[in-house]
């Protein structure tokens, strides 16, 4: 896939793999990385960009992060960037793989850290259920809880920045190692 500025995409000769079954890491991409992706020509989110048409990452996401990437996109902020907000959603659908919530039951088994910013717990709570490898954020109080969600779900914290040196990582781990 090929995403563009407009929140668009096209074919740009993906990985062959069958609907749904994927070896590329699981990711959860915080609103503010979505927004960078899709209105903003931030340098630091082009290797999660390149990931994302190469099909490099298997990015998720959960209902409720969408509807907060819904609603930031219509922050009068952006009104000067003319974003089709239809459009940018559809572009995060056709790339993410759209995760239930688990049930209250999962919760209450299993003591996640806690987010100060309580809208951010959600994007903590989805990379622990969806097993996760990255949460990609530029948010103080997600990445405050590295060490915690690490020890606590194998989920690694990172910048943007910091996550484009672990892609690099990857992709020569990944040369090193033939199938």
């Amino acid at each position: 896939m090929r995403l563009d500025t407009t929140g668009t995409t096209s074919s740009a000769s993906p990985a062959a793999s069958p609907a749904g079954i994927t070896s590329a890491p699981r990711v959860v991409l915080d609103s503010n990385i979505w927004v960078d992706l899709l209105v903003f020509r931030d340098p630091h989110v082009e290797p999660i960009r390149e990931a994302l048409e190469a099909g490099t990452i298997a990015p998720v996401i959960r209902a409720d992060c969408r509807e907060e990437l819904r609603r930031v996109l219509a922050y009068p902020q952006f009104a000067r960037f003319d974003v089709d907000i239809d459009a940018a959603l559809a572009t995060v659908d056709r790339l993410a793989s759209l995760e239930a919530a688990p049930p209250q039951a999962d919760y209450d088994t299993i003591r996640l850290p806690r987010c100060k910013d309580t809208d951010d717990q959600k994007f903590v709570e989805l990379a622990h259920f969806a097993r996760a490898a990255c949460l990609v954020s530029k948010d103080k109080a997600v990445l405050k809880l590295r060490t915690r969600l690490r020890r606590s779900s194998g989920v690694e914290v990172m910048t943007p920045p910091a996550f484009g040196a672990w892609l690099a990582a990857l992709g020569t781990a990944s040369a090193a190692d033939p199938l």
